[in-house]
This record gives structure tokens, C-alpha cells and sequence, in this order.
């Protein structure tokens, strides 16, 4: 492996981490897997994208090669998360049946979200400048929420697609 592509490799491991850790938290929800399994299929999935996205990836212009770096699942279960679940055990239906039926994944550096449904709200995983836990917005009410800290309730509440924002506007 050539030095450029060993240095790709190592800037990308937060954010490839960060993914991989997402994807095995939503196979550990269903209690299905030993955390062994997990892990083996965390560290396999880190290796494959970090490999798969050595070429594509561009820290000088993160949004470069973004579709490239797009984890996808609808359905088709993106040959990725299907190769590292492969090595464990993990067949494609048993796939469809743990992950949900609809989930987009964008991997960029500096910044991986994802995405449950069509139509659902993007939540940001992991963020280099501005940590999750660190960031709040103020509602038109005025009281200040953690709109990464409220995706990831609703997730952790077992939702299978966030609602739709919506913006409401009064004319006079």
C-alpha cells in the first residue's frame, strides 16, 4: 500500500469508526447477536469501507466523492454491510430482518449522518468541529434543544423513521 493511501486510510478511521459502530448498535438492538459477533462484525465493516473509500476520500473538499461514500440500504442490503455481516454468520434476510427497511448512511470526512426512511430526518453521528453533545439550537419558542440528542431518542425509543420537520409560516 503506498503512503498516501496508508495516510487516507488513517484520517479516516473516526469517521469510519463512527459508522461501523452505528450500524452494530442497530444489529445489538435486537439482542440477536453476541457482542463477539458484534465486534468482529464492527472491525470487519471499519476495514471494508476504510479500504473501499481510499481513493475517495478528500479532506481538503469533504462533499467530494460523498455518493461514493454513501452507505445504502432499500431494498438491497449495500454489499458492504453484507460481506462483514457475511463473516459473521449473518445471511441477507437476516439482515433485512435486523436493520431497517430503509437507511442512508453518508460517510464524509469530518462529518457521517444517516438517515432512517425516505422521508425521515438526517441525524448527524459524529462531527469533528462541533461535537453532537455540544450542539443546541433555539426553538421559535425559545428554549434550547439538541436536535442530534432528539434523533438519537427517537431512535433509542425504537422509532423506525423520524418525523417529517415541518415549517409553518403565518402572513398577515
Amino acid at each position: 500500500m503506498d503512503q498516501q493511501c496508508f495516510n487516507a486510510k488513517a484520517e479516516m478511521v473516526p469517521e469510519t469508526t463512527a459508522a461501523a459502530g452505528f450500524i452494530a448498535s442497530l444489529l445489538r438492538t435486537r439482542g440477536f447477536l453476541t457482542e463477539p459477533q458484534l465486534q468482529r462484525f464492527s472491525q470487519s465493516l471499519q476495514e471494508a469501507l476504510a479500504d473501499h473509500y481510499k481513493q475517495h476520500w478528500f479532506p481538503d473538499r469533504p462533499q467530494k466523492g460523498s455518493g461514493y461514500r454513501c452507505i445504502r440500504i432499500n431494498h438491497e442490503m449495500d454489499p458492504l454491510i453484507g460481506k462483514s455481516a457475511s463473516q459473521i454468520g449473518l445471511s441477507s434476510q437476516q439482515l433485512f430482518h435486523l436493520l431497517p427497511k430503509e437507511l442512508t448512511l453518508w460517510i464524509d470526512p469530518f462529518e457521517v449522518s444517516y438517515r432512517i426512511g425516505e422521508d425521515g430526518s438526517t441525524c448527524v453521528l459524529y462531527e469533528t468541529e462541533a461535537p453532537a453533545a455540544a450542539t443546541t439550537t433555539t426553538s421559535s419558542n425559545g428554549s434550547s434543544y439538541n436536535p442530534v440528542l432528539m434523533c438519537k431518542q427517537q431512535f433509542l425509543m425504537g422509532r423506525r423513521s423520524p418525523p417529517k420537520n415541518y415549517l409553518m409560516t403565518v402572513s398577515s
